[in-house]
């Protein structure tokens, strides 16, 4: 056998065993005799996603070490855990083929999934039909529209992509903008990925720029996953031109990093910001970028700031997970919070699941355990999370789900930013605004929800 069909094999064999991975955590796994419940993902540490999914997944994994050294899920609330947590994932390093040959894999073993958190809105949007059949709950972390409208089984971490944007754009021209109250309706760039993540904000914003009359979308562009500084700076020397007031990039962490160094060069920072989602966090931007250059860009956030917040009980409640478990000096930032409040959301929907059924049918916890299924984890766990703060990395003004055809975990953000070469709050908490499609309505959806079209401040 020569060389190159050795490597080869070796390479199928370590992709084999990649593709599954199993950890129980536990403090003592093989005496232990309590209750089990399964938690699932199918994560992407590997490729695009990389640098915003290996940091979340060490604030969650962290999270459930802790969790287990409490002895697992607390389910009477005395104090003590009555119930062990399974987590199974799997890495498909954004390859569709094996982002499915991980679901038919959690599908067809035991236990049989009942939540599963997903990486990428496509793949997500593609399981909306696959998810409905089967009953199982996708805790998403891509925010598409066509996931949310009509809802199926397709839970979100937050709002949509278009709701974030809109939010964090009008707020910052009502309330930051050197040019606001001057009766001048500001003009708004997409520099994004050419996917449907990347265009996911661009109908959403255009629709809710011609219902506020607070700014207008004159200018969509598209670049490559990872784009040189020559393919970004044509594009702002047009948007120059063009007079653009702000900049939406939804992508991640590592585009808006060269935009933000484009408009450094160019000595643009000064004529135009740049926002960008909750996946090109400020904290690591200024890492990649540096403070001289990285002044004065933007994004949106739904949890606390551990470099601009030391104080808040959830930044504590990281560094505690960090210092006890990990002790790396870049951590916890803005992704190992979002990490401990994913996996906290899953293990409170199964929490509240595991109530549920053993107040519906009357049996002890262990028969609940072996009960469960996606249904009781949608109608008593997800559907009820509104209120709920993750271990106090998110603010008790969150209302989402707002009613019984919401499928997001949070309607809730901060504009947060570079100022002095710092990571700084830049707004209080606000409620994003709700850019159902009107055809939704008309279908008889959403009745139950006040339909907001403007932000709305919530508090500090």
């Amino acid at each position: 056998m020569n060389k190159k069909n050795t490597l080869g094999i070796m390479a199928g064999i370590l992709i084999s065993l990649s593709l599954i991975f199993i950890l129980t955590f536990s403090s003592n796994a093989i005496a232990a005799k309590k209750p089990t419940v399964t938690i699932h993902n199918i994560t992407d540490l590997t490729g695009a996603y990389a640098p915003i999914a290996i940091p979340s997944e060490k604030g969650g994994k962290d999270y459930l070490s802790w969790l287990a050294e409490q002895g697992g899920i607390d389910i009477d609330g005395d104090g003590k855990g009555d119930v062990e947590v399974q987590y199974k994932w799997a890495e498909f390093g954004n390859i569709d083929a094996r982002f499915m040959s991980a679901y038919k894999r959690f599908r067809i073993r035991k236990p049989r999934p009942t939540i599963i958190e997903m990486w990428s809105s496509p793949n997500q949007e593609m399981m909306k039909p696959v998810l409905e059949r089967d009953k199982i709950n996708c805790y998403g972390i891509g925010f598409s529209d066509p996931q949310l409208y009509p809802p199926a089984w397709n839970y979100m971490d937050c709002w949509s992509y278009g709701e974030s944007a809109a939010g964090a754009i009008e707020y910052y021209i009502d309330n930051i903008w050197p040019k606001r109250g001057k009766g001048i309706k500001a003009k708004v760039a997409h520099l994004t990925w050419d996917s449907a993540y990347g265009r996911a904000a661009i109908e959403p914003t255009t629709r809710h720029g011609k219902k506020t009359g607070k700014y207008e979308v004159v200018a969509e562009r598209f670049c490559s996953l990872l784009p040189t500084d020559p393919e970004v700076m044509a594009y702002l020397s047009d948007f120059e031109k063009k007079g653009i007031d702000i900049i939406w990039s939804n992508s991640i962490v590592h585009t808006p990093a060269v935009i933000q160094k484009g408009l450094f060069k160019l000595g643009l920072t000064k004529k135009m910001v740049l926002m960008g989602n909750l996946w090109a966090p400020a904290d690591q931007l200024l890492s990649i970028v540096g403070p001289e250059a990285s002044e004065g860009y933007m994004c949106a956030q739904p949890v606390y700031i551990p470099a601009a917040e030391p104080e808040a009980p959830g930044v504590k409640f990281a560094n505690m997970l960090n210092d006890k478990y990990r002790k790396e000096a870049d951590m916890p930032n803005i992704q190992y919070m979002r990490g401990i409040r994913m996996k906290a959301n899953m293990v409170e929907a199964v929490r509240r699941a595991i109530i549920g059924i053993m107040k519906r049918d009357g049996v002890n916890l262990e028969t609940a355990c072996k009960k469960i299924t996606g249904e009781e984890v949608k109608e008593f766990g997800l559907q009820t999370l509104a209120g709920y703060t993750a271990m106090d990395t998110t603010t008790k003004y969150n209302s989402a789900p707002a009613g019984k055809d919401d499928r997001r975990l949070a309607n809730h953000d901060r504009v947060v930013g570079i100022v002095d070469g710092k990571v700084k709050v830049l707004s209080p908490w606000y409620e994003v605004p709700r850019l159902v499609p009107d055809e939704m309505l008309e279908k008889g959806f959403f009745k139950d929800e006040k339909i907001n079209i403007n932000y709305i401040v919530k508090g500090e």
